[in-house]
């Protein structure tokens, strides 16, 4: 790298970052202010016992009940009947069945939009009889997954004094199923003073998660390869472009987007991040930054390679420049317009704007599809329509290509460096 390319990357790249920067920290230190009162509204607080009331117990036993609790960890849950009822329990009055909640520290693991803390019913001989979601501010459409997925019956018939066995999250919603098996798990092992499965299983991950990573990775080396000499490796553009499509996006589903940008602002990256995803963030905010040429939507995005891929088979036309032009301002607008949502809106689910999730088929939305299939059926006939005049997450990161525009007053200095 000459001095001259170093010299403008000082002047137009670095104050842009350091502003980026700024913005994220005052950004994800004050997610509070967005996101607290919601939480404590919706899921009964951030410390202390997590509420349960009388409306679950009577949808669950199928008839009126009465609560009782000396810890508001465990209830007791008694029916309203009659003198039948009262001499077949006892006169002590013995409990119908129990509920147990736990407290905010075992119970508030986060889904995709927020915790999901649990209730898990018991009978009157302490036999796990059903798992119940408490109010929460998930995505209705992650929650219908897990229902059809059937994870919270999986639980059922377990003793409660029975030792902690794995329960596996295998709904589509990956991330909010895995944060039910851990409050399931943790409710039950401060309960019962054990050490939950889970913990220390999430120390051994399958062999087929390591040789996914190792598939990310190696497809990471081949378009890094066409990155950095593009004239050397024509014939290794289609190859990489059938890669990115088959093992980034449709086996591995391993993209960038506003949604998971967002996704670790707010609620942090440390325990869902996987390292071939980690690797392609920094890949594709560093090298434009130092190289000013795109990384990520040329040579590694799977939606646009799929795009790219259906072009040379159709017309493959190239949009008007004047089309290119407005576009950079509809982009623009667009990134826009979901900063303002997302300040009014913080639960707002991202994943419906981009059609990227269409490669997480059991997550994907009808809306994702439909607009997944228009923008790849449009690309038949234009060159990549959803990159070149929609796409928010492209415009995102050309915020770090492009070179900083000072005021013109100001320009001789720059270019003087200052003198």
């Amino acid at each position: 790298m000459n001095g001259e390319r170093l010299r403008r990357i000082v002047v137009q790249k670095i104050p842009k970052l350091l502003l980026l920067i700024v913005v994220l920290y005052a950004l994800h230190q004050n997610k509070r202010l967005l996101f607290d009162a919601g939480e404590e509204s919706a899921a009964g607080g951030t410390a202390g016992p997590v509420a349960v009331d009388t409306a679950l117990t009577n949808a669950f036993f199928g008839r009126e009940t009465i609560l009782t609790t000396q810890d508001s960890v465990k209830y007791e849950v008694r029916f309203v009947g009659g003198e039948t009822e009262s001499r077949r329990r006892g006169a002590a009055g013995e409990p119908n069945g129990y509920v147990l909640v736990g407290g905010w520290e075992t119970n508030s693991r986060r889904g995709m939009a927020g915790p999901v803390p649990v209730a898990i019913l018991l009978d009157e001989w302490e036999i796990i009889r059903g798992v119940r979601l408490l109010p929460n501010r998930e995505t209705p459409h992650f929650l219908a997954l897990i229902e059809e997925d059937r994870l919270l019956e999986r639980w059922n018939g377990r003793y409660l004094q029975d030792p902690l066995r794995a329960v596996d999250a295998t709904a589509g919603a990956t991330q909010t199923a895995q944060a039910v098996v851990d409050n399931v798990n943790g409710t039950l092992a401060a309960f019962l003073g054990k050490v939950p499965v889970e913990e220390g299983r999430h120390q051994t991950r399958p062999m087929t998660d390591y040789i996914g990573e190792f598939a990310i990775l190696s497809v990471l080396v081949m378009v890094l390869a066409c990155f950095i000499s593009p004239e050397n490796t024509r014939r290794m553009r289609i190859p990489a472009l059938v890669l990115s499509v088959a093992v980034l996006g449709i086996w591995q589903g391993a993209f960038l987007s506003v949604a998971l940008f967002y996704q670790w602002l707010i609620f942090g990256a440390s325990g869902t991040v996987r390292i071939g995803v980690a690797v392609m963030a920094v890949l594709s905010v560093g090298l434009p930054l130092v190289t000013s040429r795109r990384f990520y939507c040329s040579y590694l995005c799977p939606f646009g390679a799929a795009q790219e891929l259906l072009g040379r088979v159709g017309l493959d036309r190239p949009i008007a420049r004047r089309v290119r032009q407005a576009a950079r301002w509809i982009k623009r607008g667009f990134l826009s317009a979901i900063v303002v949502l997302l300040l009014t809106l913080p639960y707002f689910d991202l994943k419906d704007v981009e059609p990227f999730s269409v490669f997480l088929l059991r997550s994907a939305s009808v809306g994702t599809l439909l607009l997944a299939g228009g923008s790849l059926a449009a690309s038949l006939f234009v060159q990549r329509p959803w990159c070149r005049l929609f796409c928010p997450t492209g415009e995102l990161l050309a915020i770090l290509r492009r070179p900083l525009r000072y005021p013109k007053g100001d320009r001789r200095e720059v270019r003087d460096g200052g003198r």
